[in-house]
């Protein structure tokens, strides 16, 4: 009952915030936003699993994810790079847990080609952008960031967690479509696109904490 309870808040709460995005409230975005990741955290906190390094890498990661959120609900590209430092530490803790359910086959670790394809080609178009829109100077720390979670993404493809996995490249999808948003070109309603992407990909990393 608990666990229904804190699932239909987390709905709840992120559709909410879809509609402050409309409306421009930026009382409820500051609400909403970071609140939506504690509710997924509490949900956490229930679920049962005997690795308890897992679940507390998951929680932790979900935890300094809300700062992130917080720091990027403020205009500005320091607080956006802090922002994206939040993320990259989250990734950091997030890649600790799934190593702790790694389990080498030859046939999994192929997934890195993929992983690596995508990411050399959403970094070459951002480069691009980035140098036509003069934000070159967050080219570093945009680099070091998708090097990071593509390296996420493979240490959950490598944990052999479903949910983990779906969950890293949601979250990757989420973060290539804000990035392409602000670096290269306008998409339509990609703010709504990155929160719901995001949001199912924080659900599901927490979630498999309960999949082993």
């Amino acid at each position: 009952m608990y666990r229904k309870l804190l699932l239909a808040a987390i709905i709840c709460s992120g559709i909410g915030y879809l509609f402050a995005i409309a409306d421009g409230n930026m009382i409820a975005r500051w609400i909403l936003k970071p609140g939506t990741i504690i509710l997924i955290i509490l949900l956490a906190t229930v679920l049962r699993n005997a690795a308890k390094f897992y679940k507390r890498s998951i929680i932790a990661g979900l935890f300094i994810s809300a700062i992130g959120d917080s720091f990027l609900l403020v205009s500005g590209n320091q607080w956006f790079t802090l922002g994206l430092v939040a993320f990259l530490i989250a990734h950091l803790v997030y890649i600790c847990a799934f190593l702790t359910r790694w389990r080498f086959s030859f046939l999994y670790a192929l997934s890195l080609i993929p992983i690596a394809m995508y990411s050399f080609f959403l970094l070459q178009g951002l480069h691009e952008g980035m140098l036509a829109g003069g934000k070159n100077g967050l080219w570093g720390p945009i680099l070091l960031y998708v090097i990071v979670i593509s390296v996420m993404i493979w240490s959950a493809v490598m944990s052999r967690s479903r949910l983990a996995t779906a969950g890293a490249v949601l979250f990757f999808v989420s973060d290539s479509l804000l990035a392409w948003n602000m670096f290269v070109t306008p998409v339509p309603a990609a703010a709504y696109g990155v929160m719901i992407s995001y949001y199912i990909a924080q659900f599901l990393l927490a979630a498999s904490i309960e999949k082993s």
